[in-house]
């Protein structure tokens, strides 16, 4: 009778840790995809591996987005002269699919690419400066919505992320990330369809100054386009990230 020791090569267990980096919004602010104003962001990642190639992922996150019309020289935008910063608390979940089989601890298989997919909830308030003062957006009605019929501030979205890990040993993984949300809102930059009638909106709302925050360049007229409704707004991060291994190299097996 033979006996052989086998060491399973999937390490199962926790990792948990954080990320810190730049953030990017996409949207009727930023049409062309501009990267030359990031904001910041950060979040708390947890990470349960099923063996050496996928995993579940979850992550909490706080982010800064921010757009500007003055940031570009097109005409249209010049003349709108809108600007909006929102930030946003993110929660989402993703498997997680490593390229190469990965163990932290390994002398062989100690880096990989990754790529991951999945849904999460978000939160967003977005707000704008003009002459000096600030105001919350969303209450305010600048595309003419009714009291009471606000877009919502909570939305779901679609999450694709991708990256680089480097296991430093076999605790610590530090690991390069990139992650776009698809947004189910085109009022993350409060910014979507055409103006609406601002003494209209003024009689129904009652706030004082609520024009330059509708048409600041006072340029509009109802029905004018204010924003391009077809496609969703998104943003992106880049970051680094470091997080420790809780786990550890599953039991011999023992075959016969």
């Amino acid at each position: 009778m033979v006996f052989s020791l086998t060491l399973g090569k999937a390490q199962k267990g926790f990792e948990a840790g954080a990320w810190l980096g730049a953030s990017f919004y996409f949207g009727d602010l930023n049409p062309n995809y501009d990267l030359t104003h990031p904001g910041v962001g950060g979040g708390g990642i947890v990470r349960y591996n099923f063996n050496d190639r996928i995993n579940l992922k979850f992550g909490i996150n706080y982010i800064h987005v921010h757009g500007d019309d003055n940031y570009f020289d097109n005409s249209f935008q010049q003349n709108r002269g809108l600007n909006f910063k929102s930030n946003v608390l993110d929660i989402t979940s993703e498997l997680e699919f490593n390229f190469f089989s990965f163990e932290p601890g390994s002398q062989d298989h100690y880096y990989t690419p990754f790529l991951s997919a999945g849904f999460g909830i978000f939160k967003f308030n977005p707000k704008a400066t003009y002459d000096g003062e600030t105001m919350e957006l969303r209450y305010l009605g600048t595309e003419g919505q009714n009291l009471d019929d606000e877009y919502y501030d909570t939305k779901l979205s679609g999450a694709l992320s991708g990256g680089f890990k480097y296991a430093i040993n076999s605790r610590w993984i530090l690991q390069f990330i990139v992650s776009t949300r698809f947004l189910t809102t085109d009022y993350l930059d409060d910014v979507s369809t055409t103006y609406p009638d601002v003494l209209v909106v003024q009689s129904m709302r009652n706030i004082d100054n609520i024009a330059k925050f509708i048409d600041p360049t006072d340029t509009s007229y109802p029905g004018k386009q204010r924003g391009d409704s077809v496609g969703m707004d998104s943003y992106s991060y880049f970051g680094i990230g470091l997080t420790y291994y809780f786990g550890g190299l599953q039991c011999p097996d023992i075959s016969r």
